[in-house]
């Protein structure tokens, strides 16, 4: 992934420890009470699987959820199916998975076994990282222990039952990740979904040492937040549980910015980041899988309900025209009504939006040029376009020389 795109925010958790024991066989609790909240959408077909007494094992269809049924778990065939769903989980990551059958209790428990590998750069911590499953009042409850494979992105857990089963962190900076524009602020909170005692970082479990009710975030006390900091540009104002941070007001490109939140511990030393993408003003753009150039530049509105965007460096010069201000135009070669050329300052070669077929006709190239935003002259106006493929034509003889795709983004101000 190219080094200006920021990441979701990441957790780091040193010397981290066992959880406290109980007293007289209770609990004593701090932090979030247990929440109920709906169960998830679908957001997939439903898969259904044949396991019998030999065992086997069954994958979701996106292929993150694995479910291995042990020889012995069930004493016949059983029709076993998967549907993915969102995740209503307020400490939980990415989507979830609805297991059936939800009545069948397992002569020996089965494995679970999530790739969390996609969702690496939206996770708090992976040291945080749990299972959870929503039982019938709706509270999702964190299964502890579980089996963490850093190595191959894999967690895994065992269980006797089906339910809704997802993914969740325990702590969070939030928001984990954020895209501002220039001279724009961003409220931040420190919050914790799991019950505590007198320490943060080892959540209590149930009294069978197995499973954790989760509740909505709640800010952690602003007596263990030891301080704020900023890596990168714009200003970062926090105290306590909150801080705001604000953008800078100039970004000639796309850029970033880091809030770590450090935490008060004796034994422990525990960062919380939530990493900032501020997006900078210019015209962004590729040829084929090559690497990505921004170059400056402007839209504007001309007589005729014509608008353009342009833009030029010292390697290149780029116009697009369109008719009309917002919405999607495809290309049109005739009469120039919707056209591309990117230029080289050498004159040389020149790309354009349309291609000559193999019997010297002229074609459209596929694609399109779309403006997502049109404001007043002053404002951002942004987009983003492909041409598929563009035809590549000889500065000096005017002729098609090859074909190459492109694609770009644009953030740039209307000048008129």
């Amino acid at each position: 992934m190219n080094k200006i795109f920021l990441f979701a925010s990441c957790l780091l958790l040193v010397l981290f420890s066992s959880c406290k024991k109980e007293k007289n066989g209770e609990i004593p609790y701090e932090g979030p009470s247990p929440v109920s909240r709906p169960e998830g959408d679908p957001t997939g077909a439903l898969q259904s699987f044949q396991i019998g007494a030999q065992g086997g094992e069954f994958t979701s269809a996106d292929g993150k959820l694995k479910v291995i049924i042990p020889a012995g778990a069930v004493s016949e065939t059983i029709n076993f199916q998967v549907q993915p769903i969102t995740n209503t989980a307020d400490a939980g990551v990415g989507g979830g998975y609805r297991l059936f059958p939800h009545d069948l209790t397992f002569a020996k428990p089965v494995t679970l076994e999530f790739n969390y590998e996609e969702l690496v750069d939206s996770i708090a911590s992976e040291d945080v990282l749990s299972i959870a499953y929503q039982s019938d009042d709706g509270i999702w409850h964190m299964v502890r222990p579980h089996n963490l494979d850093k190595v191959n992105k894999m967690i895994q857990t065992p269980t006797t039952h089906f339910s809704d089963w997802v993914l969740v962190t325990w702590l969070k900076l939030t928001p984990s990740s954020a895209e501002l524009n220039t001279s724009e602020e961003l409220s931040l909170s420190v919050l914790n979904f799991h019950p505590y005692s007198d320490d943060l970082l080892a959540p209590l479990v149930s009294s069978d040492n197995s499973t954790l009710p989760l509740g909505e975030g709640t800010p952690v006390p602003a007596s263990l937040i030891k301080k704020w900091q900023l890596t990168g540009p714009g200003k970062l104002s926090g105290s306590g549980n909150k801080g705001n941070y604000t953008a800078p007001a100039t970004a000639a490109a796309e850029t970033s910015a880091t809030v770590v939140v450090e935490l008060k511990s004796k034994a422990h030393q525990l960062l919380l980041l939530s990493n900032i993408k501020i997006l900078g003003e210019g015209i962004r753009y590729r040829y084929g899988n090559g690497e990505w150039r921004t170059i400056p530049g402007h839209v504007g509105a001309t007589i005729g309900n014509q608008s353009g965007l342009a833009g030029e460096d010292e390697e290149d010069v780029l116009t697009i025209i369109w008719n009309g201000t917002s919405g999607t135009h495809s290309w049109n070669y005739e009469g120039g009504s919707v056209a591309m050329t990117i230029t080289n300052q050498l004159l040389s070669k020149y790309y354009v939006a349309f291609v000559e077929n193999n019997i010297g006709e002229i074609v459209n190239s596929g694609g399109n040029i779309t403006i997502d935003n049109w404001g007043p002259v002053g404002t951002l106006v942004t987009g983003r376009f492909t041409v598929s493929p563009s035809g590549l034509r000889s500065g000096l003889s005017g002729r098609q020389i090859g074909t190459e795709a492109i694609e770009g983004t644009f953030r740039v101000k209307r000048i008129k």
